[in-house]
């Protein structure tokens, strides 16, 4: 890991913080749950094309992108977890 990128590994939102009308922004892309009253009415994922763009030029872009990766997939998995 490289230690001067505080965004390293970050491309994705930590969805454990993910809040009901509160965007959830990583590096690279953002989430929104929108809700109105009790339950979730619209769900929407979009690219920062900014951060895209930097996390792409980026000399460390493959195992950032690899690192994000795996923890998106880890964070799936235990929520999934019975």
């Amino acid at each position: 890991m490289d230690p001067t990128k505080p965004c390293y590994g970050e491309m994705f939102p930590d969805l454990d913080r993910l809040e009901p009308n509160q965007p959830l922004a990583g590096k690279a892309f953002e989430v929104l749950l929108a809700s109105r009253g009790i339950g979730v009415s619209a769900r929407r994922a979009a690219v920062r094309p900014e951060g895209w763009e930097a996390c792409t030029a980026c000399a460390h872009y493959r195992d950032c992108y690899d690192l994000s990766m795996a923890r998106l997939a880890l964070a799936t998995a235990l929520e999934n977890r019975t």
